[in-house]
């Protein structure tokens, strides 16, 4: 036995016999050269003979690694999510306080904080909304109407609804969309939400004058139906690319171009990976745009069965 902490422990069981209570402690297990290892819950007794006498030492190990890392996992999404609270909060309380202190003297001077209020307060709701269906996925309890989907009309949909926030930055959305074998078996108003984040995010990140395309295309290799979103924007490096669908991860020289709550694209990342088996990706270069992409499986709803 290499790991002298058990074996002492072991010892020690059988030296004190078959009257004391079995004895417990923490472990790590390893070579001893790092701080690499697993921790250990260690729980050792007697084991008696017909005589009554110890005959052996029974040790179970519950390894604590996973506890360990999701209890320190916990934490730092309680502190993240603590900060970026905060914010919003803090902006709001600070307007509505100058409000009550008639430090807003005239009317136009009232609508620019009653403006800026609204829009934390939207804020702060997206992030609770994203926080909640993040929560949901994950616990596997969020509720799913599936139905056959168009991905075709999706996007049409999402390019819709965005195009006025295209237009004030000058930004031109084009598409590029399979017109047929684009069917999925979804929710629709999920797929429609990644859509949506995803070109609303290529939109904020891309200079005046630039250009956001939506592609649609239909694998009928793998039977799935691919979806990219490519901007001419800022790009992503490297290292920062790896960390983009993790939750409140935001490129850092990015955050003075726009808000955001750090969590769209994690939730983008469950609504494809956790919900529809799909997969979703990111493909970037710094200063020259990026393209952000998602697959999901064709399919259709079971046929149901005559009565």
């Amino acid at each position: 036995m290499k790991d002298h902490t058990l074996r002492r422990i072991i010892t020690e069981t059988l030296e004190a016999g078959v009257d004391v209570e079995p004895r417990r402690g923490e472990l790590m297990l390893g070579d001893g050269s790092n701080m690499e290892g697993n921790a250990c819950e260690v729980v050792s007794a007697c084991a008696v003979d017909r005589q009554g006498r110890a005959s052996a030492v029974v040790t179970v190990l519950h390894d604590l690694s996973r506890e360990r890392e999701i209890s320190q996992m916990k934490s730092e999404f309680v502190s993240k999510a603590s900060h970026e609270l905060r914010t919003p909060l803090s902006s709001m309380r600070a307007y509505v306080e100058m409000l009550v202190d008639g430090e807003a003297r005239d009317e136009d001077t009232r609508q620019e904080f009653y403006g800026i209020i609204q829009s934390e307060t939207d804020r702060l709701a997206r992030l609770v909304d994203n926080m909640l269906n993040i929560s949901r996925i994950e616990a596997g309890i969020i509720e799913i109407e599936r139905d056959v989907v168009d991905i075709h009309d999706l996007a049409d949909r999402a390019v819709q609804t965005l195009e006025p926030h295209a237009r004030e930055k000058h930004i031109t959305l084009h598409t590029d969309i399979a017109p047929v074998g684009t069917m999925v078996c979804g929710d629709a108003d999920m797929l429609q939400q990644v859509i949506v984040n995803l070109l609303s995010n290529g939109i904020k990140y891309t200079p005046e004058g630039g250009r956001v395309t939506v592609q649609v295309d239909a694998d009928t290799l793998t039977r799935s139906v691919h979806v990219a979103v490519s901007d001419t924007g800022l790009g992503i490096a490297p290292h920062d690319a790896e960390h983009v669908f993790e939750k409140f991860f935001r490129v850092e020289n990015y955050k003075r171009v726009a808000k955001g709550t750090g969590l769209g694209l994690n939730l983008c990342r469950h609504i494809i990976e956790t919900v529809h088996q799909g997969q979703i990706g990111l493909e970037s270069t710094l200063g020259m745009g990026s393209r952000f992409w998602f697959s999901v499986p064709m399919g259709q709803l079971p046929a149901r069965v005559a009565a």
